[in-house]
């Protein structure tokens, strides 16, 4: 180790006392942070998972248009969090263990911090052994005081690792992701094929250009070494430094290899990986063989979320009505408007483009300046002109209403949607009032069908006769 001359005063040697001094007294700040930041992980995983629910419900709803690429990529960036907060929080237990070990041979070692072996009386091969292979306190100090520190650091690099890993493949995602917005900007013609092939091509080599990129890195810099190869590895290492942010750690990086044996790391980065790992497994294991998966939904399957009064935090993602057992009359029936039919709604009811465009700033001057002029229609009737009449809402809600079917029990139910927002988190959508007058007390399976297209609509025209029914949900109820 470097000693420090604490008679110099130069900038440099105030430098490196101060650095000196932090770390003596750094393990003090891990503890801090690693408790705090335990607590924050700990309770923030399911925050987490709420927002993103809400992120992917609201947001990243996929569609098949060419919003595909964007949706896609976000739900890819937010579907890693709960793996690198796993992994972290995991991490950090490790190190709070350890630093609990090192306080504990620090107080031992108050009291005494020499072993006596020869009042143990070891015989035979046990007698060179044990004291050979056993540390000193003090050497163990040493040992976990710097094992603690440099897993704290460890930590942060491969959950950034991580990160970068997941920011190149989104990268590399929008890009091919661009062959589908050339098709649908050119179509299928003979620019599109030229584009669409470059866009392969570049895409092809970027792809293997970042395997090289993350390869060197887990070599321990192994390209960057080669006499030859290390000028055509050049461009790719500066080029995906700026896209995976790698240039944030790399000073761990780069201290970790040239401070520690590469087996160490290895082994460290193996053991880690397979605790993140066995964790998830036990997440994931279901003893339940004769269940059926959470993917199957039919009228044999009771979801609480197709009930008001059981839903709780959950969204609504296809229908709800307000509970299993029904007292009155007339049932509430209450369909989820999803981005993934916007599709079918501009084909079918291109009309309703512009229904959620309200009154901005530049119609407010606009029907200000024309009320000026025309005085025979107040500034209210002017502004009600501009927004969607009662006559089109009319037209667009009976557009809709044409693209799905409503059944009770197998008998078709007239359509008479109305929009709304429903109480449980404001989603939005469609609400059908039900007549259960002529219907018996007992079980009842309400069915919704919907018009879906069939097939990639970014690789094809979109027609009419690509569009079918296809099942929604069923919903089970009983009446009084």
């Amino acid at each position: 180790m470097e000693e420090i001359d604490y008679n110099d005063d130069s900038k440099e040697g105030k430098l490196r006392r101060w650095v000196d001094n932090l770390q003596l007294e750094s393990w003090q700040l891990e503890l801090l942070i690693t408790g705090f930041s335990i607590f924050l992980l700990a309770s923030g995983l399911d925050q987490y998972s709420a927002i993103q629910a809400r992120i992917n419900f609201d947001k990243f709803a996929i569609t098949s248009d060419n919003t595909v690429i964007i949706t896609t990529v976000g739900r890819a960036i937010l579907a890693s969090g709960p793996l690198m907060i796993k992994f972290f929080l995991i991490s950090l237990l490790l190190h709070l263990l350890l630093r609990g070990f090192w306080i504990g041979i620090v107080g031992l070692s108050s009291v005494s911090n020499k072993i006596e072996f020869e009042k143990l009386n070891f015989k035979g091969p046990f007698r060179k052994h044990i004291p050979s292979k056993v540390r000193t306190l003090d050497d163990l100090i040493f040992y976990i005081d710097q094992v603690s520190s440099v897993i704290f650091a460890y930590t942060y690099l491969i959950v950034f690792s991580i990160i970068s890993v997941v920011l190149v493949g989104c990268f590399l995602f929008v890009f091919i992701g661009l062959t589908n917005v050339t098709l649908s900007t050119f179509g299928a013609g003979g620019v599109a094929a030229v584009l669409v092939t470059l866009i392969g091509v570049t895409a092809l080599v970027l792809a293997i250009s970042a395997i090289l990129f993350f390869l060197d890195s887990l070599l321990f810099s192994a390209f960057k070494r080669s006499k030859w190869f290390s000028y055509i590895f050049y461009p790719i290492y500066r080029f995906f430094s700026i896209i995976s942010l790698s240039f944030i750690y790399r000073s761990i990086y780069y201290h970790l290899i040239t401070n520690f044996k590469r087996k160490q790391i290895a082994l460290v980065t193996i053991v880690l990986l397979m605790v993140a790992f066995i964790t998830t497994r036990i997440d994931s294991w279901d003893r339940y063989t004769f269940f059926p998966i959470n993917e199957v939904h039919n009228q044999y399957i009771i979801e609480t979320n197709h009930y008001a009064d059981e839903q709780g935090d959950d969204f609504i993602y296809t229908a709800s009505i307000p509970s299993k057992i029904i007292k009155d009359s007339f049932l509430p029936l209450f369909i989820r408007y999803s981005p993934e039919q916007n599709m079918a709604l501009e084909f079918f009811c291109p009309d309703a483009n512009g229904i959620n465009e309200g009154i901005n700033f530049k119609t407010s001057i606009q029907v200000g300046m024309q009320s000026q002029t025309d005085t025979s229609k107040t500034v209210n009737e002017l502004l009600r002109e501009r927004m969607v009449t009662d006559e089109k809402m009319a037209s667009i809600i009976g557009c809709i209403q044409s693209m799905y079917e409503i059944k009770i029990d197998g008998e078709p139910i007239k359509t008479d949607f109305s929009f709304a927002y429903h109480p449980n988190k404001g989603e939005k959508g469609f609400l059908q009032m039900l007549d259960l007058e002529g219907y018996e007390r007992g079980k009842h399976v309400i069915l919704v069908n919907h018009l879906d297209y069939q097939g990639n609509a970014l690789m094809a025209e979109i027609t009419k006769e690509r569009f079918k029914m296809s099942r929604l949900i069923e919903i089970v109820f009983w009446k009084e």
